[in-house]
C-alpha cells in the first residue's frame, strides 16, 4: 500500500507541474529574439554554402570533371613510366662491376686494363677477344699494375717536392721532344 500512495502523490505533482505554465514578463521580446537568432544561423549557413559553392562549383561541370580525370590518368601514366625507367636504370647499374679504391692512372688509360678489370668481376672478356687467362695470372697482372701505379704516384710526388729535380726532368723532356719527330 505504501507504494500505491507514493505513486498517486507522484502523479498528482506531475499533473500540477504540467498544467501550470511559467509566467513570462515579456513573451513578445523572447519570441523576437528566438526568431532573430534562427535567421542569423540560417544566414551564416547560407554564407558557408555560397562560399563552398563558389569554391567548388566547377566540380559539377561535366567537361571539367572529365578533363580532370584525363589529366589525373596522364599523370599516373607518366609516374608509372618514370618508375619503370628508374627501375631499368637501377637494374643496369647493378649489373656493372664495382671497383673500390682504384684511382685513375695518370696519363692515357689503355683498354687492356679495363678489360682485365671487367674480366675479373664478370669472368669473361669481350666477345672479340679469344684470350684465356687463369685467375692466378689475372691476379698477378692486376697486382703488378697496382704496384706500378703506386710507384708512379710516389715518383710524381718526389719530383713535385724537389724543384731542382723537376727542372732537370723538364729540360730532359724538352730535349727529347726536339729529337723526336711528331707523327
Amino acid at each position: 500500500m505504501k507504494m500505491t500512495a507514493e505513486n498517486d502523490r507522484y502523479k498528482k505533482i506531475m499533473e500540477i507541474l504540467r498544467s501550470s505554465r511559467p509566467v513570462l514578463a515579456r513573451p513578445e521580446e523572447i519570441e523576437d529574439e528566438v526568431i532573430i537568432r534562427i535567421q542569423r544561423r540560417d544566414h551564416q549557413a547560407d554564407r558557408v554554402t555560397d562560399f563552398m559553392s563558389s569554391l567548388f562549383g566547377w566540380v559539377y561541370i561535366g567537361w571539367v570533371r572529365r578533363s580532370l580525370v584525363a589529366v589525373a590518368a596522364i599523370m599516373v601514366s607518366v609516374f608509372i613510366y618514370q618508375q619503370a625507367l628508374i627501375l631499368k636504370q637501377v637494374t643496369n647499374i647493378s649489373r656493372q662491376p664495382v671497383v673500390i679504391g682504384s684511382e685513375p692512372f695518370p696519363g692515357s688509360m689503355t683498354g687492356f686494363d679495363n678489360k682485365l678489370t671487367i674480366y675479373k668481376f664478370s669472368n669473361r672478356l669481350s666477345p672479340a677477344s679469344e684470350i684465356k687467362i687463369s685467375e692466378k695470372q689475372l691476379d698477378q697482372i692486376l697486382e703488378s699494375y697496382n704496384d706500378l701505379r703506386s710507384k708512379y704516384k710516389d715518383l710524381i710526388r718526389i719530383i713535385e717536392e724537389d724543384p731542382e729535380l723537376k727542372k732537370y726532368i723538364e729540360e730532359k723532356l724538352d730535349e727529347n721532344r726536339k729529337y723526336k719527330p711528331e707523327i
